[in-house]
Formats: C-alpha cells, sequence, structure tokens
C-alpha cells in the first residue's frame, strides 16, 4: 500500500520533460565550436559542386532516387559534414545572400536611378512613384547584415563575405537547380 502511496506521488518520466526547438539560430555543433568556419564553407562548397556534377535523377541515364540519396550522403562524407553542419552553413548562406541581393535591389545607385526617372514622369505618376521611392528608402537599411550578424553571429557572416562571390554563384546554381529560382 506505501508503494502505490508512493508510486502515485512520483511525476512520470515524460512528465518532467520540455521539447524545445532551438532552429538554426546558433548554427553550431555542440562541443565543437562554430559550424560557419572556413575550412567548412570550402567543404560546404565542395559538396555542392559535387552534388552538381551527378546525373539528374531519373534522366536519360540519371540516377534513381534511391542511388541518388547514397550519393549526395556520400559525398557529404567525403565533404567531412554532417547533414547538420551543412543545414547550418546553408542557413547562413541562404541569409547572407538574400540580405546582399536586397541590398543591391534597394541600394544607392538604384534609389538614384529611380528617382531621376521619376522627374521625368506626368505629375499623377510621378506622386505614386515618389510613394514607392519612399517605401524604397524605408527599405534601404534592411539590406544590412546587422540582423543576420544577430541571429548567425559576426564570425559566421564574416566567413560567407570572404567567398562571397563563389558563395552566391553556388547558392544561385543550387536553387536553379531545385527549381527556386525564377
Amino acid at each position: 500500500m506505501l508503494l502505490l502511496f508512493w508510486l502515485s506521488g512520483c511525476p512520470r518520466a515524460d512528465e518532467h520533460r520540455v521539447d524545445v526547438d532551438a532552429g538554426l539560430a546558433a548554427p553550431a555543433v555542440a562541443d565543437a565550436g562554430p559550424v560557419v568556419t572556413e575550412a567548412r564553407v570550402d567543404a560546404w562548397l565542395g559538396w555542392q559542386r559535387a552534388l552538381a556534377a551527378l546525373p539528374a535523377p531519373g534522366r536519360d541515364g540519371g540516377l534513381d532516387l534511391r542511388q541518388r540519396a547514397r550519393e549526395e550522403a556520400r559525398l557529404l562524407a567525403d565533404a567531412g559534414l554532417t547533414d547538420d553542419e551543412a543545414d547550418a552553413i546553408e542557413a547562413v548562406v541562404a541569409a547572407v545572400v538574400a540580405e546582399r541581393n536586397v541590398s543591391k535591389l534597394t541600394g544607392a545607385d538604384a534609389l538614384a536611378q529611380f528617382k531621376a526617372g521619376v522627374q521625368q514622369l506626368a505629375p499623377e505618376q510621378r506622386a505614386k512613384a515618389e510613394a514607392a521611392l519612399s517605401d524604397l528608402q524605408a527599405k534601404t537599411t534592411q539590406g544590412s547584415l546587422t540582423a543576420v550578424e544577430a541571429q548567425y553571429g559576426s564570425d559566421a557572416v564574416r566567413v560567407i563575405l570572404s567567398r562571397e562571390a563563389e558563395v552566391t554563384k553556388t547558392w544561385d546554381a543550387l536553387l536553379e537547380a531545385r527549381g527556386d529560382k525564377r
């Protein structure tokens, strides 16, 4: 009877479990330091080049999906990366490239060209264009990498920027291969 009383008062093991989704905000592997290092970005770029060289699945002698998945996993292991590391690097790459693209689209040169074009419009069109220009000017601060640095760390962003041209080219090719680039 005492045992039943004691058991009824003890919490079950699963009552203390708390599920937490940490996301990719801190790209680090437990006890292994930061994921985004120059060596790992180099490995990620090499892995992406190797993936691009694989035949497309199921096309003209291409690999079936299972073969392709096994080959991709082998190439990732050969690059010395885990799935989590590759995903963390990809998250930082995506964020940096996106912000840099926004910066290019809403940068000072684009705004100057837009302002010059606005002056040549008819008055009713000019009012609408000036409102759009105001929106663009408000968004120019979004091209800053401050938010990306706050999320992933300034060291991670610095590493990506050190290889910006190659990383951007690789990212664009990756999106195109996935059918995400329009």
